[in-house]
């Protein structure tokens, strides 16, 4: 897969994760403009992941970015909020990330089995 798709992912994450941190301070302020940003964030968010679904399947591309955002996510409320981790939050993240392992590795093996389909078809043809 090219590098492209999953630097859109990697840019849907850290705009997802400006927008939620946002969304944590701005409930206690109630300010509009916080507000304003925090949907902008989001809203750019996912455009950003529109363009990575485009090429890369979007069972991966939504299991990445729904995980790592909320990995980083958590470092931020663990340092910035003081929320503590917990065994279980940190299992549940742990297992999260196993399934986004899991994912990607079934997607890579589908799109092997579809090219090894296509050059056969090629071949015939």
């Amino acid at each position: 897969m090219l590098l492209r798709p999953w630097l859109f992912l990697l840019a849907a994450v850290v705009v997802e994760v400006m927008g939620v941190t946002v969304m944590k301070a701005a409930s206690g302020s109630g300010s509009l403009a916080a507000f304003l940003f925090m949907y902008a964030m989001i809203g750019l968010s996912f455009c950003l992941l529109a363009q990575a679904v485009r090429r890369l399947p979007i069972a991966l591309a939504y299991a990445a970015w729904e995980t790592i955002g909320l990995a980083c996510v958590t470092l931020i409320g663990l340092r910035f909020f003081g929320e503590s981790p917990g065994p279980f939050k940190l299992l549940g993240i742990a297992v999260l990330m196993a399934g986004v392992v899991l994912v990607n590795v079934g997607a890579s093996r589908a799109a092997a089995a579809r090219e090894r389909i296509d050059d056969g078809v090629a071949a015939q043809g």
